[in-house]
């Protein structure tokens, strides 16, 4: 698919992201940046060479008052241009959750898919 260039971040719901995070430190893991956008996450980059993607640690707690369950919350791939991305997704009829909209706590424009089951397959802008 052009204008996609690679894995951005894998988004997991884990019960305590600090004790999760310091485990994946200890096996080489980095903290990126640790955020408090929907109830709090910690972006750690998978080890090795270069700009590796991000692993991000989610609280079940989404600060509304809501429980998250444990595991996969979504995937999320580069995409060279969001918006031409999304104008593109909705020519083709793929079934969109919502408008393009930017995280403020990470400069991220994002763009949500619902897969067939259900899940979401995420698109953001590389920063």
């Amino acid at each position: 698919m052009s204008g996609i260039s690679g894995i951005d971040h894998i988004d997991i719901v884990v019960k305590d992201p600090a004790e999760m995070a310091a485990f994946l430190r200890s096996v080489g893991f980095v903290v990126h940046r640790e955020t408090d956008h929907g109830g709090g996450s910690i972006e750690l980059r998978f080890p090795g060479d270069g700009e590796q993607p991000i692993l991000e640690l989610t609280s079940p707690d989404d600060g509304k008052g809501n429980v998250r369950p444990l595991g996969l919350r979504h995937l999320a791939l580069r995409a060279d241009d969001i918006h031409a991305t999304f104008e593109r997704f909705k020519r083709d009829g793929l079934p969109l959750k919502g408008e393009p909209r930017t995280v403020a706590e990470t400069g991220r424009t994002l763009v949500n898919l619902v897969d067939p089951e259900g899940g979401t397959l995420q698109f953001v802008d590389a920063p």
